[in-house]
């Protein structure tokens, strides 16, 4: 850096050399204030966004979009503050350009995922603790909320085990939560024998649901006959109870039910099959060179004699 001879009113040189370029000193503090402003304006935008939209966001993103806002803006500032100072930027640039598609290609996924996070947030479909199974884009999973990130959400699935899903991908998919609403259907499906009555056997599980304490009155439980099944007359039992005993409730039922139709002498069959074979009586033509001899070839009939049997017709019948 260099000054020249000559010098402002105020007794300052009216430009100074900076990397070659000649830049007066009113550029210089112009290109300060707006470094400086740059900052103040981002902290103010970040505690402005923290306070309206990060109440609605987890810590982690919070933290994350607050980061976000105010580097960005600070980025602004710095790049307007160097094209007021004069200074030939294009190197920088092209080389800022190259690095931003290097990065961009880089860090795609985690962009999207932290959007997607924050979508997530605001949209709400699932929160810490409830069941809920994920299908669509993912493969079907099912288990309870444990935590959800910015770039990610974990479950802990029914078997114990933990899943890491990316954001991007939940978002896109199916979410069908369990916890929505107060009450949740069981369903059932109960095989009687053919020989059974059938609506006997209604009654008897009418009479099941209605002295169960948790079962609900309303909206009132439906049993009927569903189809007509190879082995057995297939009943359709749906029932209402209170979701915070959804999985006791369908594990009482089953054995309940079982129990009482049992009790009334209705047979639940199991799977079975009426099986028709069709016997071949026709004689095998003899093979072709076969011996005509009589002495090798054997009888049309012989018998056991011990045992009285024809063992012709014991080979037919196998």
């Amino acid at each position: 850096m260099s000054n020249n001879t000559a010098t402002s009113i105020f007794g300052l040189p009216s430009t100074i050399d900076i990397f070659g370029v000649q830049v007066t000193p009113f550029a210089i503090i112009l290109t300060i204030a707006i470094i400086v402003a740059g900052f103040a304006i981002a902290h103010g935008v970040r505690l402005v966004t923290l306070k309206y939209l990060g109440t609605r966001l987890p810590p982690d993103a919070r933290k994350a979009t607050g980061r976000t806002v105010y580097y960005g803006i600070i980025a602004v500032a710095l790049l307007s503050a160097l094209g007021v100072s004069g200074l030939d930027l294009s190197g920088l640039f092209l080389a800022g350009g190259f690095a931003g598609i290097i990065v961009g290609f880089a860090t795609q996924s985690l962009f999207s995922n932290l959007i997607s996070g924050i979508f997530l947030q605001i949209d709400k479909p699932m929160k810490i603790g409830d069941p809920v199974l994920i299908t669509g884009k993912l493969p079907d999973v099912a288990g309870v909320v444990v935590e959800v990130t910015a770039l990610s959400s974990r479950l802990r699935m029914f078997d114990g085990t933990y899943v890491r899903l990316p954001n991007s991908d939940v978002f896109l998919s199916e979410i069908r939560n369990f916890s929505g609403a107060a009450a949740r259907r069981v369903e059932l499906v109960i095989g009687v024998s053919y020989d059974s009555d059938a609506q006997k056997a209604i009654g008897i599980i009418r009479q099941s649901l209605k002295g169960t304490p948790l079962v609900l009155v309303e909206p009132e439980p439906d049993v009927y006959v569903d189809n007509l099944g190879a082995s057995a007359v297939n009943i359709n039992i749906w029932c209402w109870v209170p979701f915070t005993v959804w999985f006791d409730m369908r594990k009482l039922l089953v054995e309940q039910i079982k129990r009482e139709l049992e009790t009334n002498g209705i047979e639940i069959p199991f799977p079975q099959q009426v099986v028709h074979i069709k016997q071949d009586r026709r004689k095998k033509a003899p093979k072709m060179g076969a011996p005509r001899n009589s002495d090798t070839v054997p009888p049309a009939a012989s018998f056991d004699s011990s045992a009285g049997v024809n063992l012709d017709e014991v080979a037919d019948n196998d």
